[in-house]
Order: structure tokens, then sequence, then C-alpha cells
């Protein structure tokens, strides 16, 4: 920094540091106060323009090159100088560095040209290199005026700025104001006479040149008056600052911009010498992006004609010019369309803008969107009878619909139906029939313009789904009432469109699970009928087992087993579907639960699953059955697995989930409530809309034959449901799945505790009396009396409830009531039990069911202690249960 300062200071050319805002002397060197005749601290409480009167024409943003100026010292005395400027940080802030060189040495070298003295050829060829090096290095002109001979001197960069030759140029004032732009030839005549007058010794002039080209180029020059022994001769330097005036030319026009940010500002060009010119855009503020939608970029240089072609009403460009040529402003009131298809109206007004010169330029238009108000005007002069057709419709989103100039008005719910702010007031007729459904677009249109036309329809209905602006539909009921003119003709219609997409969605949701619950029902009967078959099947199996010696037959026997023991399976999964699988809830951590399963997915899965487990913190306990909750948990995993066959992720994740008011999670059939979520999530192949649909139907599967028995679904919303929980599927293609399950969050503290298990032996089970069998099934009422007579009781049969009720009357000996719950017509098991003990207190009772306690089949509880023998059984079951009985143990099952 010290090194930095140190050359600043040493730098043998006058330099300066300024804000370039404010123009205040930063910094300047020794040089700069030894030029100006001013001590360091003066010049640091000074600002450029006390040393240079037309500073504010400098734009000091490092842009401008090389510049010749006019400087004052100390005392008012004025020099020449050169000043370049640059960009710097002075002090962590934007500055300006300028350079200044005194200009006096190189006007000295020029002072020379064409006097006449007559210098060697050396001389002279050292001379026009030097001049012509710094010509090109300064990018400047030199000129100079014979005052005597009014013979007038070029040096060729001169010549670059008109775009003539030397031989065009006669070398005299007369042909360089010929070359003048028209407006500047009157003040360059009075210039030139006003060299004759030897008081003047700085002759400054800014002039305009018009080129063969059509270009016209600014040129600003200075010359000073040298005196010879053949007369005064004004030597001076021009310079090309065009681009100056241009960039001065447009902080002028933005000026005027500024102060209407909040409307739209457009600046185009005008050239007043030829008439009727169509005028092109050269400025347009952001406001016009943002509210029209049409790119800055793409309007630039486009005809005032373009814009006219979209607007209403018409008018000439050249109307319009004349008017501004005149210095008057102009306002109109223009109605037309933005990108988004919507129309708006604008307030335009038009002002003509003039140059240093007095001539106008330029226009600006200045445009206000008044859409608003108009609209309010309008909705104001609605008359009396338009407000009763509307108190006739259901107030949703309402609508007028002028049928003559075939426009329409919306309320303001409008936007929230179609999801585009604003949109209630676009007024044009395809703002709402676009968005029909191109499926019902004909059909709804056609109804509408039909029903128009005919002289007797008074009303109009249609449903329809309406396309919103994100890409989803809403199921849409449309109804208008038709006001006619007193010659029939309909002059508008007002109406409303009712938004029945969350009806038809919870319609449709009341179907499925309807639909699901038949299923449920009838999948429930057939394992209950199959359930007694697997009764018998299975019990003669075990027998046959123990009898037989042949070991062939006995295979054979085995196998019988074991196919019955798959049924029994079978049907335990379609009863889970059913929701009538026994359960055995628990006060349970899922965070626990899925963490054990995570473990466990973690080596059984291929090794390119990468399995996450996501528990919430806090998460609340829920009652369920934990070994079920896990079958399901895998049953979900494995399904991932299967979707995922190159690999990909498996999140297990928890969280608490409160449901309150009319939210998402409620509209898709989950009650408001607290509920403890588990989500099992896969970026598998995902599922199509129709899978997910029939996703949870038993044998309802999207893998090939023989990969999958379509029941792992089916059994988790079964056990869901029977948990008095809820099931959310959500899947796209390509995308993978995700299933939500929402259990109610526990309220109990205590956790159940297995009892351990009991075995019993054939004589535990064993007692001295009868057992009296209740069954409607004839099959199964056959072999629950093999079984009870191989254990060695003497058996009574019956096949309903009365003829039991009649047949312990005639046993007084019998000592167990063995009866089927659900027995067909009159009562059930459990009311026949309650009946049978008011007759025999002491009387045993063992239940058997293919359904457990829940089930429709139940009309009452089981009462506390009661046990029951689910089919189907083995003998061993049987025996088991006779010895809880016998022995009055605690119920474990």
């Amino acid at each position: 920094m010290a090194d930095d300062q140190a050359f600043f200071q040493d730098h043998p050319d006058a330099a300066l540091i300024v804000d370039p805002v404010t123009r205040i002397l930063l910094l300047t060197n020794r040089a700069a106060q030894s030029a100006y005749g001013y001590t360091a601290d003066t010049l640091s409480a000074m600002r450029l323009d006390d040393v240079d009167e037309t500073a504010s024409e400098l734009l000091l943003d490092g842009s401008q090159g090389l510049l010749f100026r006019t400087h004052r010292r100390n005392g008012g005395e004025q020099f020449k100088v050169l000043v370049r400027q640059r960009q710097i940080k002075h002090d962590a802030r934007e500055a300006i560095l300028l350079i200044v060189q005194d200009a006096r040495l190189l006007e000295a070298s020029l002072a020379g040209l064409g006097e006449g003295i007559e210098p060697g050829p050396a001389s002279r060829q050292e001379e026009e290199a030097n001049l012509r090096i710094a010509s090109e290095l300064l990018k400047f002109g030199f000129w100079k005026y014979d005052i005597p001979n009014r013979k007038l001197v070029w040096s060729p960069s001169v010549y670059q700025m008109a775009g003539i030759e030397p031989h065009e140029f006669d070398g005299t004032p007369e042909g360089y104001i010929k070359i003048l732009y028209p407006d500047d030839r009157d003040q360059a005549e009075l210039a030139v006479r006003a060299l004759d007058n030897p008081d003047i010794n700085i002759y400054e002039f800014e002039r305009r040149l018009t080129r063969k080209d059509g270009r016209v180029v600014y040129i600003k020059g200075v010359g000073e008056r040298t005196r010879t022994s053949s007369g005064d001769v004004i030597t001076g330097v021009v310079q090309d600052v065009t681009a100056d005036r241009q960039r001065q030319g447009q902080l002028r026009l933005l000026g005027a911009s500024i102060e209407r940010l909040n409307d739209i500002v457009v600046i185009l060009r005008v050239d007043p010498s030829v008439p009727g010119t169509d005028s092109p855009i050269v400025y347009i503020n952001s406001a016009f992006e943002r509210i029209t939608g049409y790119a800055q970029k793409d309007m630039l240089g486009r005809p005032l004609s373009f814009i006219m072609s979209f607007v209403e009403p018409k008018f000439d460009p050249r109307e319009i010019e004349a008017t501004l040529n005149t210095g008057q402003s102009l306002r109109v009131e223009l109605v037309g369309p933005v990108r988004t298809d919507k129309w708006i109206t604008w307030d335009v007004e038009l002002l003509p803008v003039a140059d240093a010169h007095g001539k106008y330029t330029h226009w600006i238009a200045v445009a206000r969107d008044i859409t608003e108000r108009r609209l309010a005007e309008q909705r104001a002069a609605f008359n009396e009878d338009r407000f009763q057709l509307v108190s006739r419709s259901t107030a949703d989103v309402v609508w007028e619909w002028d049928v003559q100039a075939d426009t329409l008005l919306w309320s303001e719910a409008f936007d929230k139906l179609t999801g585009v702010p604003g949109a209630h007031l676009e007024t044009r007729f395809d703002a709402w029939s676009r968005r029909i459904h191109p499926d019902d677009r004909v059909r709804v249109v056609g109804t509408l313009r039909g029903t128009v036309v005919s002289p007797f329809s008074q009303s109009w209905s249609e449903e329809y789904r309406f396309c919103r602006e994100d890409g989803g539909e809403r199921a849409i009921l449309d109804r208008g009432f038709v006001v006619r003119d007193d010659t029939g003709r309909a002059a508008r219609m007002v109406g409303t469109m009712i938004d029945l997409t969350e009806r038809r969605a919870s319609e449709q949701r009341s179907r499925e699970s309807e639909r699901l619950e038949a299923i449920g029902q009838l999948t429930g009967g057939v394992a209950h009928d199959f359930n007694n078959l697997l009764t018998v099947i299975l019990g003669n199996s075990d027998v046959l087992r123990d009898r037989l010696d042949d070991p062939v037959l006995r295979r054979m026997a085995e196998l019988i087993h074991l196919a019955a023991t798959r049924g029994s399976d079978l049907t335990r999964r379609l009863l889970a579907f059913a929701r009538r699988q026994p359960l055995k809830p628990q006060r349970v951590c899922l965070n626990e639960r899925t963490g054990s399963v995570h473990a466990l997915l973690r080596g059984a899965l291929d090794a390119r699953i990468r399995v996450r487990h996501m528990p919430a913190k806090d998460l609340w306990a829920a009652h369920v059955d934990p070994g079920q909750f896990d079958v399901a948990i895998l049953n979900l995993a494995f399904n991932a697995r299967d979707a995922m066959p190159e690999g990909g992720t498996l999140i297990i994740a928890t969280e608490n989930l409160r449901v309150r008011g009319r939210s998402g999670m409620e509209r898709e059939g989950v009650p408001s409530g607290d509920y403890v979520c588990v989500t099992i999530s896969d970026t598998g192949t995902g599922m199509a809309e129709e899978a997910q649909r029939r996703a949870f139907e038993p044998f309802f599967t999207t893998k090939p034959a023989g990969k999958g028995s379509g029941l792992g679904l089916s059994m988790v919303y079964g056990f869901v449901r029977q948990s008095e929980g809820h099931v959310l599927i959500r899947s796209l293609p390509g995308e993978g799945t995700s299933v939500r399950l929402f259990f109610p969050r526990s309220t109990k503290g205590v956790v159940a505790v297995a009892a351990p298990a009991l075995v019993a032996t054939k004589g535990e089970a064993t007692q001295a009396g009868s057992v009296l069998i209740v069954e409607d099934d004839p099959l199964v009422r056959e072999h629950a009396a093999h079984n009870f007579e191989a254990l060695g009781y003497t058996v009574i049969l019956t096949a309903s409830a009365d003829e039991a009720l009649t047949a312990l009357e005639g046993h007084p000996e019998t000592y167990l009531l063995f009866t089927d719950v659900i027995l067909g017509a009159g009562m059930n098991g459990i009311e026949l039990a309650a009946e049978a003990r008011k007759r025999r207190p002491d009387l045993n009772v063992l239940y058997t069911s293919g359904y457990v306690p829940g089930d429709h089949g139940f009309t009452s509880p089981l009462e506390p202690g009661a046990e029951m023998l689910r089919k189907p059984y083995e003998r061993n079951e049987l025996v088991r249960k006779l010895g809880r009985i016998f022995k009055r143990l605690p119920s474990s099952t």
C-alpha cells in the first residue's frame, strides 16, 4: 500500500481521484497540486467542477476514452488538458482516477502547420510523423484556420470523422458549414465571423456533421489564437463525441422514465425532418415485460405500427406524429392483449421530447392498466334483474356472459378455480372455453350456444372437466340462466360454476370402500366354509398318519396333511383381508418394531438395495398386534424389493400425525384424530392408476405368474383396518411407490405379556361323561365326533341350538358343550351356551369357529375366560384346549 501511495504521489502527470456521484476530489498528487496552484488540503475540499466548469457533462464511469478539456488554475487562468479516466477502488468504495496532461506542447507542435516558414525535409517528415502518431494514439483530429487567407487545414482524422476524402473538401469555411447538420449551420456562420474579432483567443465549439452515409456525428473542438508575422492563425483539436452524446441522451430519456416506474414506459425515436416516419421503439422499461409477458429485447426496434396492429381502436401513426410534433401531448384509451391471453384496458399518454436544440426527437408513451377501474364501472352499472338472476344460482364461481359482445365477467373465485391470479379479469370467451377438457369442449360449448340460439330455452346446465393452470382437473357443474331482450334474442347469461371434485372423490372413495367391504364379506364367508372342509381333511389325515403302517400310504396321508395346512394358511390370509383374523394388540413402540425389521432386511435383501430407517423422535405408542405388524412391514418390504430388480432405495419411516378439520388426509378417507404413521417407500417401477385402485383386492397382482399370490397387500389392508387404522398408497410409473399406514395413537398404559405355552396330555384332556357336539356342517360334525370318541368321550351329536337344548334335557350326564359359533338359523353358539348354562350352571363350554370374535356372526361377546378352538384344528390343539378347561387354566389364545 505504501508503494502504491508513493507511485501515485510521484507520478509526473497530475492525478485526481474523484467520487463519481458527488465529484468531490478525494485525493490528489503533487503534480496536480503544482499544475492547479493549490495545496493538497485545499484541493481535498474542492469538487471537480471547481477546476472544470463543464464537469457535469462527464460520465464518471470509466467508459469514456481520452478527452480534450479546458481546466482552470488558482487565479482563473485557463489551460487545455488531455484527460484519461479509469474506474478504481479507493477506501473500499467506487472512485474514478483522472490522469491530466498539459496539452500546450501538442498545440505548439500544431502552431507551425501552414506557416510560411519552410522547415527542412527531415524536420517536416518528423513533424508529420509525430502528428500522425499523436492523432492515431489519442484518436483526435487536428485543424488550423489561417484567418487572412480564409484557409482551413484538417488532419486525416478529421476527414475520417466527416466521412469525406481530402479532394472533396475545398478548405473554405463555407465548405465546412456545408457538411454540418442543417440545424447547426446558422450558429457556425456566426462563429466563423466572430473569429475576425482579435479579442477572442480561445475558441470552443460543438457541432454535428452529416456524413454521406447518413450518419450524424457529434464533434467537439477547441482552438487558440496565435499571432504571426503574416496574420493570426487558430490551431486546435477536434474529437468525435458521438458515443458520449448518445449516452447522455439515453440518460435524459431514462430520467423521464424514472418518474413513472409503476407504469409501462415506451420510448420511440422520431425524425422531424422526415414526415410520416413509422417511429421505432428504442426503450422499454421492465414494467412492460412484467405486465404484458413480452420480452423487452423482442420489442426493441419494432415500429409503432406493430404495436398499433394489436390494439383497439386503430390509429394512424402519422396522425399521432402530427400532433406530437406541435409539442402537444396526446392521451388515448386502448384495449389490447397480453401474453397470458387476457385483455387489458390501457390509459396511454404520449409526450414529445425535444433535444438540446429544441427539436422533437423522441416520444415517451406512458401506459397505465385501468382494466380493474373499467370493470368496476361496468359492474356498478349492472341492473337489478342481473342480481335477481345471480341469487337463483348456487354461490360459487359467478359469471355473466354478454352474448352480443361475446365477453365474460367473473367473480374472483374464478382465480382459485383456474389457479391463475387475476384470471377473473379475463373477458374473452375462450378464457373459459379453452380450459374445458378437450374431450368435453365440443359438447359443452355446443349446448351452451344452442341454448342461446333457441328462443324457448331459459336455462342451461352441463357437467364437464375443467383444466387448471397447474395441470390438474376439476369436475364442474355449470348452470346458467338466459336474459332475453324484447325481440327474444339472448342479451346475456348469468350463472355459476360449482366445483364437484371433492364430492365426486368422496363418492368414489365410498364406492371403493363398499366394494372392498363386499369382497371382504364374500371372502370371509368362503374362508369360513373352506375352514370347515379343512377341519375334516386335516383331522382325518392326522388319524391316517397315526394308524397307517404302509409307508407309501402314510406318505400320502402326510401329503394330504401338508396340503390341508397350506390351505389353512390361505384361509388365514383371506381372513386377514376380511379383517377376521385373531389379533393380540399391545401398546407398542413402532420405532422399535421397524428397527428390528430394518436390521432383518439389511441382511436379507439384495446388496444393491439400500435400506434406510428414519424413526421419528418422541414417537407416540400405538395399540397393535406386534407380530402381525412385523408381517405387514415385511410384506410391503418384499413388494418393494420385487419392484427394484436393478436395485434402489427402500425407506421405512415413522412420524406422529394429527389430522384435523378438512385436511388433505381427511379428504382421502383418514378421519380426524392422532395417528402413528409408518411409511414404506421405494424407488422402484411404480404402479399405474388402475393397479393402485385394485392393489388391495385379494389375488390381484402385477407380478408374473408364479411370482406372487396377490394376497400380500390385501393382508396388510385387512390388518390395518382391523386395527382401526387406514392405508394410503401413492405411486407413479417409473418413480416408485409409497404406502402409508395410519394406526390410532394408543391411550392405554399397560403392555400385554404373553402367557407361557401350555401343553396338555391326552390324559389331562379326558374326563368321565358325555360331550354335546353342536355343528351344522355334517362332515365337520362327524369329524368332531371321531376326535372326541378317540379321547374316550360319549358323544351326543346335534345340528342346531334347538336340537342341542332338547338333547341337554335328555342327557343330564353331559359334561361339555362343544359348539360352533355360527349355526345358521336360530340361536348362534354364544347364545346357545348362555341358555344352556341357565339350565346347567356347571356345564363346561368349548367354542369353535372359522371366524374370530368381532365378526358379524358374533352378536354378543364371548364371556370372560371362554375357550375358542379356531378351525381348522388338529387333534393335539383340541387336547390342549380341553386340558385348559379341565385344569381351569387361564386362556392365552
